[in-house]
């Protein structure tokens, strides 16, 4: 706290006796307070409205108006409703001291007037006073900083909002556009691919029938890449969580069956499931858990020798629901067990092999599901992709 100065505070003496007045302002004056005085509550009304003072030292028994009904009009004036002041009283007025304080008094002196006394509890005032005036600042000061900072915060907000507001249009634009790009691939692939099955099964006997087969392959294959690409694409930029719902698992594996079948078909292989698949669930979103159903079968049947053995194992334990694709193939090279999940990991480059994306995509989609992806070889032969659903 700075140093207390009486000479930067003035103080104003009521008091119809103007002995008491001199005696007062003698003993204010010497310890270099300012000081002005007023002989009655009228004057005294008049006279704050004109001029500020710090402190008022107020007789309780004044004709006309008494000093408590002066407290009471100065405490309806808001610049002096913190205003110390101080009672003056004779020792048989002291009953009226505690309807003095309920008028808004904070102190009282008894007349005589004892000099100390009286400077102890005019400077203890205007000490308390200051303090007070201090916290008022500091107050206002925390409250401007507060609409400074709510401001501030207000218009982040609002910054955040038309970010958000953008970035939700982004996504629908992103959707629209994903929609287009697939839309505008498979329009032309399902041309090429219906024309070409139907110039195979008029040339079958052509020299031009392996062409023709190649050609189909070619266009299969890119129909199968664009696809994935495009769900890769849109997992990758998804900002909103999967919609999920039990799906039995029967259910999955009769689409991925239905999606391989010309395959299976071709090939001779025989699919068989294990487990209770009529009765078990997996809680996902069905779109993505068609799609992983069918890359592992897929992939199982496109590896698996002709005439083979493919196992679709379905079961529970403490960690969840777990799927099991097996296969009696060639298995995974050591350089794709190092690189499974990368795109274009496996690094095939012949024209009707997998060419990295599956696993990646499949990879994505059990992340989604805050699930797992294992793959092993097998002891014997051919390899296990596991997926675990919590």
């Amino acid at each position: 706290m700075k140093t207390f100065d009486p000479s930067g505070f003035t103080i104003l003496i009521v008091d119809d006796i103007l002995k008491n007045i001199q005696v007062l302002g003698s003993f204010l004056r010497d310890s270099h307070y300012g000081v002005e005085y007023s002989t009655n509550g009228r004057e005294t009304l008049k006279l704050i409205e004109k001029q500020h003072f710090d402190l008022m030292l107020l007789d309780i028994m004044m004709p006309g108006m008494t000093g408590k009904e002066v407290c009471q009009k100065i405490r309806e004036n808001p610049e002096y409703d913190d205003m110390p002041i101080i009672f003056l009283t004779a020792k048989t007025e002291r009953e009226n001291i505690l309807e003095g304080f309920a008028s808004g008094g904070q102190d009282y002196i008894t007349k005589p007037f004892d000099g100390p006394e009286l400077l102890a509890r005019v400077r203890t005032q205007l000490e308390l006073k200051s303090l007070r005036d201090e916290q008022k600042k500091v107050n206002q000061w925390l409250e401007e900083k507060v609409k400074e900072r709510t401001l501030e915060l207000q218009e982040a907000y609002d910054k955040l909002e038309k970010a958000n507001l953008e970035l939700q249009n982004l996504d629908v634009a992103k959707g629209e556009f994903l929609n287009l790009i697939s839309h505008e691939i498979r329009t032309p692939l399902n041309g090429i691919l219906g024309f070409t099955r139907l110039l195979k099964e008029e040339l079958k006997s052509s020299e031009v029938y392996t062409m023709i087969h190649y050609l189909d392959i070619s266009a299969s294959r890119l129909e199968k890449f664009s696809l994935i690409a495009l769900q890769i694409t849109e997992l990758k930029t998804r900002n909103r969580p999967i919609a999920s719902e039990n799906i039995p698992v029967n259910r999955l594996i009769e689409h991925a069956f239905e999606a391989v079948r010309e395959k299976i078909q071709t090939k001779g292989v025989t699919v068989e499931t294990e487990g209770n698949v009529n009765k078990i669930k997996i809680p996902g979103e069905k779109k993505l858990l068609d799609i992983c159903f069918e890359s592992l079968l897929d992939n199982a049947v496109k590896y698996s020798d002709q005439s083979g053995l493919v196992i679709i194992r379905i079961g529970t334990d403490k960690q969840g629901v777990h799927c099991e694709f097996i296969d009696e193939g060639c298995g995974f090279s050591a350089e794709a067990l190092k690189n499974l999940y990368q795109f274009f990991g496996l690094g095939e480059q012949h024209i009707d092999q997998n060419v990295g994306l599956d696993l990646a995509l499949v990879k994505m989609i059990m992340d989604a599901h805050q699930g797992k992806i294992e793959i092993r070889n097998n002891e014997s032969r051919g390899a296990t992709v596991r997926l675990v659903f919590e």
